[in-house]
């Protein structure tokens, strides 16, 4: 939870034992300030983890039902263990649950629910793909990569839009490619250099993102056509990753190592723009460049 006018005071104190000890108590009663304000949105945060809950059990007996019981078992836990701790971390960002004018939001709105789903989804996609059930593991993808396009879709056409869900919806993305690749690299679906260059690129936009607002600023996301639109190619060669297995013949054979290489070296050209982008960055800071936003990777910090 970073909250700006609280860093502001920590930057200026150097970020001592004694400034972080006060910085803390005053985030915990901006939490408590904000949930006393606003106790209709908290509840819904968790009705909206207990249907996650339901959906995740329904989904479990069904495998259970029809496939494999230690599946479903796993599939479940895995599942439900993440749902506290996502849906905490929202609840202490509820005092971003507002609209555009800033006024509060008595809900969770469908963008949000939707980015959720790709949190909670994230622990069995994992399963499925350790387990090589490749079927079930690209639909699950498939499901969370339509729910990625439809949240910011539907933000924007029915002005939905929040600063919780701006915040939440890169942050999620970074952290399920950052997982998916490193599970794709144990299942062997990727080499490990494909791995390791997809943790460079994430790890620099989370990094590099934690960095900026810390210590320099307050900053917001802003996805550019190129992040977009790289997004989307890495999104197709995953996908066609967990297909090629399901898929027998000289085809498959022939197209798993050119994917493999193509991912990789899209990742690559991602992680020197991520560099370059960092290193203007650095400059623009020291006054050697001006700019109206800082960029890091393939979003554009700002201000505004």
């Amino acid at each position: 939870m970073f909250i700006e006018e609280y860093l502001r005071d920590l930057r200026r104190e150097r970020f001592t034992p004694p400034a972080l000890l006060t910085y803390l108590r005053r985030v915990g009663a901006h939490v408590r300030a904000q949930l006393d304000a606003n106790p209709g949105a908290a509840r819904s945060i968790w009705i909206v983890a207990l249907g996650f809950f339901a959906a995740d059990f329904v989904v479990a007996g069904a495998f259970a039902l029809g496939a494999d019981r230690h599946l479903a078992y796993h599939f479940f836990l895995d599942t439900a263990l993440v749902i506290p701790p996502a849906f905490a971390f929202v609840t202490v960002n509820l005092g971003l649950l507002r609209d555009p004018h800033g006024y509060r939001l008595s809900a969770l709105n469908i963008p949000i629910v939707l980015t959720m789903f790709r949190v909670v989804a994230l622990p069995g996609l994992a399963l499925l793909l350790l387990e090589r059930r490749y079927a079930l593991a690209l639909g699950v993808y498939v499901l969370a990569v339509l729910t990625d396009v439809a949240d910011g879709w539907i933000a924007r056409r029915s002005g939905q839009i929040t600063r919780l869900g701006t915040v939440l919806d890169p942050l999620v993305d970074i952290v399920f490619s950052l997982t998916l690749f490193c599970v794709l690299s144990i299942t062997g679906l990727v080499p490990a250099w494909v791995s390791w260059v997809a943790i460079g690129r994430y790890g620099l936009l989370l990094l590099g993102g934690v960095y900026l607002y810390v210590f320099v600023g307050p900053v917001r996301i802003h996805p550019t056509l190129f992040g977009r639109m790289t997004g989307v190619v890495i999104a197709a060669l995953v996908g066609l990753l967990m297909l090629l297995p399901l898929v027998h013949g000289p085809a498959a054979s022939a197209l798993m190592p050119l994917t493999r290489v193509a991912l990789g070296v899209l990742l690559g050209a991602t992680v020197v723009h991520v560099l370059v982008l960092g290193w203007y960055n650095v400059r623009m800071m020291r006054g050697a460049a001006e700019a109206t936003g800082r960029v890091v990777g393939d979003v554009r910090w700002g201000a505004r």
